[in-house]
């Protein structure tokens, strides 16, 4: 019993020290461990970001490879590619009140650049080659962006190591590699050129008119379609006795376009008629939070135009443009809750059951808020990839 009993209070006192030690590990070499383990995770997220920007960078060089001249090398292609990833856009002092006309004159300067450099290399390429590719470099640039921002952290953690900026970045890694991920799927799509999410507003105008066009009797989608700016169209139907003018990008190529200029066009037009929309409605997908359900449509006041500074000033152009009325324009939204990920996804059945819902609730909207022989204006906003006038 005795043995026993000195074989427990051996026992106790190895399990002591073990846990003393420890305790001293964790007091002294935690946070290195914890700062080794956030690098670790981190080099794992900077191998998965190369390998979906390597992806990315091939279906560039496979749509590029048959149109090229035989004078260019595949690693001209290549060195090309990297070059356009790198092309970068300085935004203007965000101090003085002009900024809008600078940031205005900037974005599109920048598509007009971007499309040049391409058609320099390419000259030869057809207007939906440079759009497939002009989308594919978009979102493999993105990538790119998020690749170098992720191992900057890395290296500057390592170097001054500096275990909380570690631990810091390794806890952003999640919304991060989520926003990342999106791009990666998004290449997908621009390949093979399906609706995405994103296409929701375009689509809905697009079925908005159909259908109005199928009740009276015409079968002809591009009846009375006229193009008001670089890839924006307009359609001009009667609804109960209301003139309703529908913008939106014409597909099936990757186009966006740029609405804000169309609606300016649009407003100068009729003001030379003495004539102006009586209220403006704009479809487009919304931001959707976890807990919220896939597809919801959601009503509510204002100009919804998300995603980068381009369509921030869509947004600013519209608005001004309607507040500039006497009196002001009152403008509406209808909104199809998504996800960044599932916004660049080829359209899910949740979304496309959505349809039918934004549809009704512009009829209602129509009905509510303006009366016969007013004009409305409804915008379809998106990317209009896989969506044609038939």
């Amino acid at each position: 019993m005795s043995q026993f009993s000195d074989f427990l209070a051996q026992f106790n006192e190895i399990l002591t020290t073990f846990f003393i030690i420890l305790l001293l590990l964790v007091f002294f070499y935690g946070q290195n461990w914890q700062g080794w383990y956030a690098g670790r995770q981190i080099k794992k997220s900077l191998k998965r970001l190369n390998k979906w920007k390597k992806f990315g960078i091939n279906l560039i060089k496979k749509i590029i490879e048959p149109i090229s001249s035989e004078s260019i090398t595949p690693r001209e292609i290549t060195e090309f590619i990297n070059k356009m990833l790198d092309f970068f856009v300085i935004s203007p002092a965000q101090l003085d009140p002009p900024v809008y006309e600078k940031l205005r004159y900037i974005m599109s300067y920048r598509e007009e650049r971007l499309s040049q450099l391409i058609k320099q290399f390419l000259p030869n390429i057809d207007k939906s080659s440079l759009a497939t590719i002009s989308a594919l470099l978009n979102a493999t640039t993105e990538i790119h962006n998020i690749r170098k921002k992720v191992r900057h952290n890395l290296i500057i953690g390592e170097r001054t190591k500096s275990y909380l900026f570690l631990l810091s970045t390794a806890s952003d890694l999640t919304q991060i590699m989520i926003k990342a991920r999106a791009y990666r799927t998004a290449l997908d799509s621009f390949k093979e050129k399906l609706p995405i999410g994103d296409s929701i507003g375009p689509l809905s105008v697009n079925e908005f008119i159909k259908e109005n066009q199928k009740n009276n009797g015409v079968h002809n989608l591009e009846k009375n379609l006229k193009e008001r700016s670089n890839g924006i169209y307009s359609s001009e139907i009667a609804y109960e006795n209301r003139k309703c003018i529908c913008l939106r990008p014409k597909g099936p190529d990757a186009i966006v376009g740029n609405i804000g200029e169309a609606v300016e066009n649009l407003f100068l037009e009729l003001r030379e008629k003495n004539q102006k929309p009586s209220i403006v409605i704009t479809v487009d997908a919304m931001d959707r939070l976890e807990g919220e359900k896939l597809g919801t449509v959601a009503q509510g006041l204002g100009i919804v135009i998300g995603g980068d500074s381009n369509n921030l000033i869509d947004k600013y152009q519209i608005e001004t443009l309607c507040m500039k009325e006497t009196p002001p324009i009152p403008f509406e939204a209808v909104v199809c809750r998504e996800s960044l990920e599932e916004a660049v996804s080829p359209m899910s059945e949740a979304i496309m059951l959505a349809i039918p819902k934004i549809i009704r609730i512009l009829k209602k909207i129509i009905r509510s808020q303006t009366k016969p022989n007013e004009i409305v204006l409804i915008l379809g906003i998106g990317n209009a990839i896989g969506v044609s006038f038939e």
